[in-house]
């Protein structure tokens, strides 16, 4: 896996989405589905590069394969579509071992737990896969986990 500090100052610059960005991205029933593609474009248009962290994108198929019944979406459809989605347009990042333990030492330090973890653990990835910004609809719990120098916006 690179690391911010890999990237030339030539590449282009990488942002990261949220697993609720993911969601609306990929359904069209999603009240923000409109919004996000626009944002989600706008940035690809200007050769900005997608990075996607591997959590948020296994939650992303959990949410929509357990979605109630008309809006679910059968497993075999949700991977292809994920893969269609972002395959070819979305870089996938990861944590180091060592990244688990430092989220969980910063979250008991601040006394924060439940599903900030996720955030946290989301936000970690896309920064070390050179995201210096961050799309999502939950901006004030992502701005409470996000590492120093990732900017957390809405799409």
């Amino acid at each position: 896996m690179k690391s911010a500090s890999d990237a030339s100052p030539a590449a282009p610059a990488r942002f990261g989405l949220d697993t609720n960005c993911l969601v609306a991205l990929v359904a069209e029933w999603h009240p923000r589905h409109r919004a996000t593609v626009a944002g989600y474009e706008r940035r690809l248009a200007a050769g900005q590069r997608a990075v996607i962290a591997g959590h948020a994108l296994l939650e992303c198929f959990s949410v929509l394969t357990r979605l109630p019944g008309p809006v679910r979406v059968a497993p075999q459809t949700a991977q292809r579509t994920l893969a269609l989605s972002f395959g070819d347009r979305a870089e996938i990042c990861g944590l180091e071992p060592e990244d688990f333990w430092t989220i969980m030492a910063e979250l008991a330090r601040t006394g924060r737990g439940g599903g900030l973890v996720y955030d946290a653990a989301i936000a970690l990835a896309s920064f070390r896969g050179g995201a210096r910004l961050l799309l999502t609809w939950d901006v004030r719990d992502l701005l409470a986990v996000a590492p120093a120098g990732l900017e957390v916006v809405e799409p």
